[in-house]
């Protein structure tokens, strides 16, 4: 792409895709260069340059480099005056849900994910820990949306930032059938252009069962690993 105005360091995942689909509602120009968690592109110096916690996505604006995708949807959004909210309180409503979604929803649905259907042994507490945490999160979720179009009544981040997590409700052991505020909504956001298009371009790639210690098993003496410098697509 001729100038691009962002590069986005993803890996095909819900966090990568919320920034993505920003993006493209902002009609933004951006390139992408995947770093492979499987292979541990993360833990090469050259990307832990650009993210000390060695996590995707990362933003890059000339000088300017960004990590945590809740940062860079508020970045995005107040650069581009748009997507935040045009009063005061409606601004602060908006940051108000960002970080709960930051904090508490995706956490947690990724908790779910991984004790759900990756982890590499079945540990009943957490499955039911975890799954139960993300029901009453989707309760709050619903009572949110119930007489709304979107979580803070216009379009915003908040949306883009929770349905990449609520596409993959069964992996977080929950049925939209329960929350059917939840399931209009989650039906508006994935017909709107900039979500189809991030997601045919960056499907969720499911990492091999055989690659799962790269990302399970990274301690601080893994920070020190990868003293060769490795190359990111």
């Amino acid at each position: 792409m001729d100038n691009p105005e962002y590069t986005v360091y993803l890996y095909p995942s819900p966090n990568s895709l919320k920034v993505i689909i920003a993006l493209e509602e902002l009609n933004l120009r951006y390139q992408t260069v995947v770093v492979d968690l499987a292979e541990g592109q993360q833990l090469a110096p050259a990307f832990a340059a650009l993210n000390p916690n060695r996590k995707v996505p990362v933003l890059t604006a000339g000088d300017l480099t960004l990590f945590e995708s809740a940062a860079i949807l508020e970045y995005l959004a107040t650069t581009h005056d748009q997507l935040m909210g045009q009063t005061v309180q409606h601004h602060w409503q908006i940051k108000s849900w960002l970080y709960w979604h930051a904090a508490a929803f995706g956490p947690m649905a990724g908790q779910a994910h991984h004790f759900r259907c990756f982890a590499p042994e079945h540990v009943p507490y957490a499955v039911r820990r975890y799954s139960d945490e993300m029901n009453r999160l989707y309760g709050i979720l619903e009572e949110q949306l119930a007489g709304r179009e979107w979580v803070c009544d216009t379009y915003s981040i908040v949306d883009i930032g929770l349905w990449p997590w609520v596409r993959h409700h069964d992996w977080q052991g929950q049925s939209l059938i329960n929350f059917p505020s939840v399931q209009r909504w989650a039906d508006a956001m994935a017909a709107r252009p900039a979500a189809i298009h991030a997601v045919e371009r960056y499907p969720i790639q499911l990492i091999a069962p055989n690659k799962y210690g790269v990302l399970l098993n990274q301690t601080a003496a893994s920070l020190k690993a990868s003293s060769t410098e490795e190359e990111i697509n």
